[in-house]
This record gives structure tokens, sequence and C-alpha cells, in this order.
């Protein structure tokens, strides 16, 4: 855009230039058809007018002769035509060339000026005009342009070229932090550990501090969800005491209502401390879980609760299988699925893995009784009353649902004669396992 106001700039100026000499001629002409009539008069010119195109008919150049509004004698390059005579104009108008109509269509430059001459009455007002082609003027302009054009074009090629090679190698280190900031929330990488230039490292730092924060945020509220629920265990241990207390005093109806209100307190406590170990949670920052050994732990761990060393584990996981999911919100999740079913189960609980192209499908199925869905959108019900410990129905479930849904993805429940929970979780991607553990030895280091 630049680069053709520039080019219009100059066959604007151009154009001006050429119209003040074609004025600087005019005058020149005009002297000497004054010159050449100042002697003869009416009778003629004393002298032949130098500028051949006079002689030519419609040849570009002309002059003319009139008194009164009327020609009185004019150049053979009019032929047969007539110079328009100029209309009033003001005194410091008079002197300046204007442009008219002129024969054959054309376009005139012309300059018209009186003269006083003696006559045999008296001194006569005589105007003398003279007149050049405004088209060598077009001429001229349009071959500059075309002359303008052809040495722009290969300055505007040049600027461009240079401008993009600029854009290109100034804006690299940007696109260079835009792909690292991509690894770093898909996970490949935990931290911008690429070396950028002097202008984009501070960025780069702030950006490193800021996930430093996050994570350090994060960390901090999981401690403090669990600090929240080992310091309400005691308050409630407490107030499940004085419930039973007024059991034994015959107080049904008080004890029924203040273990109703502990049942409100405990689910609700669990669910915002589960939401608040999750919420905010780094989803893909090079996190990622070994599903055998996590459900190899956590199987461990439920053969050692109520009703789990007669329950029958069994497990159907391919080896060296790793999500991309953090480890404590994979175990939550695991956690309370696995004891859900210890809880339902008749005899037996079977925990499969199987792989969906780049995803992982993690289902726990057991015998136990199915839920019951109920109308209104509410969540599902499992079984029936007098299994499940108390406080707990539905409560695990919720959880599940709240850190799911931090990753983008929710359970199918299957509830028809048995209980199948299922659920989609992406597989790490390939390198991500050494690329978190060389990043985890970066930070360290």
């Amino acid at each position: 855009m630049t680069i053709a106001v520039a080019g219009a700039s100059l066959v604007v100026f151009f154009e001006r230039q050429v119209l003040r000499y074609v004025e600087q001629d005019l005058n020149i002409h005009w002297t000497e058809l004054a010159a050449a009539f100042g002697t003869e008069g009416a009778a003629g010119l004393s002298q032949k007018l130098t500028d051949p195109r006079y002689h030519q008919p419609y040849g570009g150049a002309y002059w003319q002769v009139s008194e009164g509004g009327h020609p009185l004698m004019r150049s053979r390059s009019l032929w047969d035509k007539e110079l328009p005579l100029a209309r009033s104009r003001d005194g410091t108008e008079r002197d300046k060339a204007f442009e008219t109509d002129g024969p054959d269509g054309s376009e005139l430059y012309v300059i018209e000026r009186e003269v006083s001459v003696d006559g045999e009455q008296g001194p006569r007002r005589v105007s003398l005009a003279v007149a050049l082609d405004h088209g060598q003027v077009v001429e001229l302009r349009q071959a500059f342009g075309w002359d303008v054009t052809r040495v722009l074009i290969p300055i505007a090629t040049v600027l461009v070229l240079f401008a993009w090679l600029q854009l290109t190698l100034g804006l690299r280190p940007l696109r260079a932090v835009g792909h690292e900031l991509n690894a770093v929330q898909t996970g490949q990488i935990r931290r911008m550990t690429q070396r950028f230039p002097n202008e984009v490292a501070p960025l780069v730092d702030s950006i490193n501090k800021l996930l430093d924060r996050q994570e350090d945020l994060v960390r901090k509220a999981r401690d403090r969800a669990g600090a929240l629920a080992h310091g309400l265990k005691t308050p409630l241990t407490i107030l499940g005491g004085e419930m039973r207390r007024l059991e034994q005093a015959g107080l049904q109806d008080a004890a029924g209502c203040m273990q109703e209100q502990l049942d409100l307190i405990y689910t609700h406590v669990e669910r915002e401390v589960a939401r608040a170990r999750t919420s905010g949670a780094s989803v893909g920052c090079g996190a990622y879980t070994q599903v055998d050994q996590t459900i190899a732990r956590l199987l461990r761990l439920m053969q050692h609760m109520p009703r789990g060393d007669r329950l029958i584990w069994q497990t159907s996981i391919p080896a060296d299988l790793a999500v991309d999911m953090d480890p404590h919100d994979f175990g939550e999740v695991m956690g309370n699925l696995l004891d859900n079913a210890r809880k339902w189960a008749k005899t037996c609980v079977n925990v499969q893995v199987e792989r969906l192209g780049d995803k992982a499908r993690i289902g726990v199925e057991d015998d136990g009784p199915g839920f019951s869905f109920n109308a209104h959108g509410k969540r599902p019900e499992r079984g029936v009353p007098g299994r499940s410990e108390p406080g707990s129905s539905g409560l695990g479930l919720g959880i599940v649902e709240d850190i799911l849904a931090e990753y983008g993805t929710s359970v199918e429940i299957e509830g028809e004669g048995h209980c199948r929970i299922v659920f989609d979780i992406p597989l790490c991607r390939p390198g991500q396992v050494q690329d978190a553990a060389k990043s985890a030895l970066q930070l360290s280091s």
C-alpha cells in the first residue's frame, strides 16, 4: 500500500512539473506571437512563427487573435475550428494558463491575454491566445507512470521479501514458546526447558514461575483438604457418640434427626474435600500413572478392609500400560470404584483394562445388585438399604465424576443384574514417561 501511494504521488508531482514547463513554453509562444502581431496589427503577422506545428492541421500547437469576441486570424493548425474564448476571470487568474476543449476532441492548455494596438480610429483591445494539446502531457504522465511501476515493483518485491523474512525470523522464538506451552499443556514436558533468545527468556522464566506457583497452590490445596478431612473426624466421632447416647436414653426421634444431619455433614465434607483435591489440578503437565502397579496396590488395601478378604479379586491389565493422569487422581477414582464394589459384591470383583486406540478403557465389575436410575436427573442409587456404610450412598460415584470431569471424560454405568462402571482415559504419548523423568531430573538439578 505504501509503495502504491508513493508511486501515485510521484506521478502526480511529475504531472505538476510538466504542466509548469508547458505553461512556461506557452508564455514563450505568446511573447513570440505578440511580437509578430504588434508591428503589423490587423494586417497580419510581421514574421512567421517558429513552431512548425502551427502550419500542420491539428498539429497540437495553435494560436488565435480575436477582437470583440470574434476571431481576426488564427493558425493553420486550427483548420476550420476556432479557439473558445476565455470566460471573464479575476486579475490574479487572468495571466495564468487554463484548460479548454480544442479541435478534433482534444483538450488544450491555453494562455490568453489582451494587448492594445493602434488603429485608424484609435487604440484597440485585441486578445492573443496560444494553446498546446494537453494530450502530450497525458502521454508523458502515462509513460512516466509505467517507468515508475517498473522501478517500484522490484522494490516492493524486495521489501515484501525482507518483511516476510523479518516476521518469520522475528516470530520464530514466539512460535517456539507456543510449541513449548502446548507440550506442557499436553503433558509431554513439565516445564519449558528450551533455550530462548534474551528478548524472550524473561517471558519463559515468568511462565515457568507461574507453573511452579500453580503446582504449589494445587499441592497446598490438597494438603489442606486432607487436613480438613482429618480435623473433622474427631468432631464427627464425638457427635456420633452423643447420638448413640440419645438412642440409649430413649430419644429415638432426636437421635434419628442427629444421624440424618451427621450423614449430610459427612457427605458434604467428603464431596468438597474431594473437589478441593482435584480442582485446579494440572491435568497434563507430564504426570502419568502405571495402571497395573496402582491397581495392585489398591487391591492389597481392599483385602484388608471389611469383607475384602472374602471376595475374589480378578484383574485383566496389560503390562506396562500407563495413562495420562495424575497418580493421586487415578488412585482416588479407582479407590472409590473398588471400594464401592467391595461394599456391594456378593462373591467376586473383576477389573478389566484394555487399549482402545489412544485411550485405555477401564472397567470395574462385580456381581452385586445394580443401580436404580431415578427420575429428575438424580444420580442413580445402588442396591438395597442396610448394605452400604452410613453416609456413603452415591458419594464415591460423585467424587469419581468430579475427578474425571477434570480430564474431559465421564463414567458409563451398566446395572442390569450386576454392576459395571466403565470410563476412558487417554494413554501416555510415546516417550512421555521418559520426557517426564528427564524434566523431573532437570528441575531437581
